[in-house]
């Protein structure tokens, strides 16, 4: 040991200095001791694609409640839009649908996908076969989004939300590139057949995002979504909001509405008592269409 550090022409005191020097100080990094395992792996391609998705659309929501203030907590920092390509302006209109479906008259809404993200109309109560909602959805539209997904929905209180129709609107060059307005109907498909089920109303329009332009994101905070709620997991399996118990006919009631409507069979009185949540007059309402 002395003859190397007589031979570096250094004393032991000079090169224990330096030792010192290159030792690492601070914090150790939170991968020091850590076995890689799955949680090291790399998001795919669709999942880096749906954060950028939900970041977008918590920015944007910001933007329309008037952003937050410079400084503030959850301020947002400018983020190159990689895969971003513009802001897209849903209006979901109205439907002119084929068939009314139960025994009452039908509570439609509108639930639509774009990209990762999915939204919903509020409910039309009574819309029946022309429902109109009048709701505008805004959001940002990801590279490689082609399709606006969509599936029409009838409310129920005491059973699962029953699907009515469903159509696949296509994202063309007009509304994408040219960055026109698209004022049109598109056909919807059901139980009566592909594109026998009505019609729905749509108005498009969407505003380019030139490639490389800032967008800031938020750092912090969860803002609601534009279309009224948090963007919710898009998934085929439909979970079921908890059941209330139906509203229980009186043998004495029934017997009431037999005499009233002695052509109707009493297990369908039934039925349209459940479905108008128990309320005499709108059952009498809904006994008097069946009976015309």
């Amino acid at each position: 040991m002395m003859k190397a550090a007589e031979a570096s022409g250094k004393s032991v005191e000079e090169r224990r200095a330096e030792r010192r020097q290159k030792a690492v100080v601070g914090p150790l990094p939170e991968s020091f001791l850590r076995i890689p395992g799955i949680d090291d792996e790399p998001m795919t391609a669709e999942e880096r694609d749906r954060e950028m998705a939900i970041a977008l659309q918590r920015q944007l929501a910001l933007e329309q409640q008037g952003g937050a203030p410079a400084g503030a907590a959850g301020a947002s920092v400018p983020v190159l839009n990689q895969n971003v390509i513009g802001r897209l302006t849903i209006t979901v209109v109205e439907a002119k649908l084929t068939k009314n479906y139960g025994v009452t008259r039908m509570d439609p809404y509108v639930r639509l996908r774009v990209g990762h993200n999915v939204y919903e109309t509020p409910t039309c109560q009574n819309g029946a076969r022309e429902p109109k909602w009048n709701k505008t959805i805004n959001c940002f539209l990801m590279a490689g989004s082609k399709t606006i997904d969509v599936e029409i929905y009838d409310e129920c209180t005491f059973s699962p939300d029953s699907l009515i129709a469903h159509a696949s609107i296509p994202l063309t060059e007009r509304v994408i590139v040219k960055g026109e307005m698209v004022d049109d109907w598109w056909p919807l498909s059901g139980q009566e057949g592909e594109e026998k089920e009505g019609m729905i109303h749509f108005i498009l329009s969407m505003q380019n995002i030139p490639a490389g332009s800032a967008i800031r994101l938020p750092t912090s905070g969860v803002a609601p979504s534009v279309s009224g709620g948090k963007p919710m997991s898009y998934t085929t399996a439909y979970v079921p909001p908890p059941v209330a118990a139906p509203p229980a006919l009186s043998e004495e009631d029934l017997e009431e509405f037999s005499k009233m409507f002695p052509a109707i069979d009493k297990s369908v009185i039934e039925a349209v008592f459940v479905e108008s949540r128990g309320d005499k007059e709108a059952t009498v309402n809904a006994l008097l269409q069946l009976g015309s």
